[in-house]
């Protein structure tokens, strides 16, 4: 990933904007001149209004390691490629082709496939129902009641999600609950990143930040005390925006941390705290 300079430079030429009408109620032209050359880091509000601009969606997420749909290597490239490109409606339409379906052979592959056709139809779609549905499917795929794959973690942070949408605080809890269900023994996968994120989003979605915070800096913490970088960049970005909403953007990049915040933020380098 590019750094923050490039990146809002490179999305502004293919947006066919000029300096001028990006900036436009939002800072100097000057200020996002030295912005895109790497001479200035905005603070917390300028850059999300820049981000909103530009129609950078920085809530968008990838699993760093994508589940298995089939035997088939094909297959699984497939879903690589249009998850990480973040290609829903292609995604749906390929999960639902029956030349797809027929390539599914076993219970870990079924519950990887309705974990992607669930998220399909809400990234797609925003279809509350469809996306309950097929996670119900996935829920029902898992195999050991005792021990849980970061695969089951996924499904049921989902469901709390979906619940958080629907402004159900108890079930919202209950899957929480499942989520992170002994998990201060599970060996670490960086696709357990998300859950700490979705955690968060879905008190950012109850309203409740001070709980939204929380869960950003403890997932700050597990990633980065496993030395990955992976999700750091949608974590800060979310902190950023969540201070914001508490008015308090100026702890977002403090004279210490900021550029180092924004260096982890865009370049995806893998950065540990002390």
């Amino acid at each position: 990933m590019n750094n923050l300079g490039e990146t809002l430079k490179d999305h502004r030429l293919a947006s066919h904007l000029s300096q001028k009408q990006v900036c436009e109620n939002i800072c100097s032209q000057p200020m996002l001149s030295s912005i895109e050359q790497g001479k200035y880091i905005p603070n917390a509000e300028i850059l999300i209004a820049l981000c909103k601009k530009l129609k950078i969606n920085l809530d968008l997420l990838s699993l760093h390691d994508n589940y298995q749909i089939s035997d088939v290597n094909k297959f699984n490239k497939t879903v690589d490629n249009l998850c990480n490109n973040h290609k829903y409606k292609e995604l749906k339409q390929f999960l639902l082709d029956d030349k797809t379906i027929e390539k599914i052979n076993s219970s870990q592959h079924t519950q990887a496939y309705y974990y992607y056709l669930s998220i399909s139809y809400l990234q797609a779609d925003n279809d509350l129902d469809k996306f309950e549905f097929n996670l119900n499917l996935a829920i029902s795929e898992h195999q050991n009641p005792i021990s849980l794959t970061t695969l089951d973690r996924l499904v049921f942070i989902s469901m709390a999600t979906l619940y958080a949408k629907k402004n159900n605080y108890n079930k919202y809890l209950e899957y929480l609950n499942k989520a992170f269900k002994d998990f201060k023994i599970v060996n670490f996968e960086a696709n357990q990143i998300v859950i700490f994120y979705l955690a968060a989003y879905s008190n950012i979605l109850f309203k409740k930040n001070i709980d939204a915070l929380n869960w950003i800096n403890q997932g700050i913490d597990f990633a980065t005390k496993n030395n990955s970088h992976y999700m750091l960049a949608n974590l800060y970005y979310l902190l950023a925006k969540t201070l914001v909403k508490e008015n308090k953007s100026e702890l977002a990049l403090d004279s210490q941390n900021r550029a180092k915040v924004f260096t982890e933020l865009f370049n995806e380098k893998i950065f540990k705290f002390n």
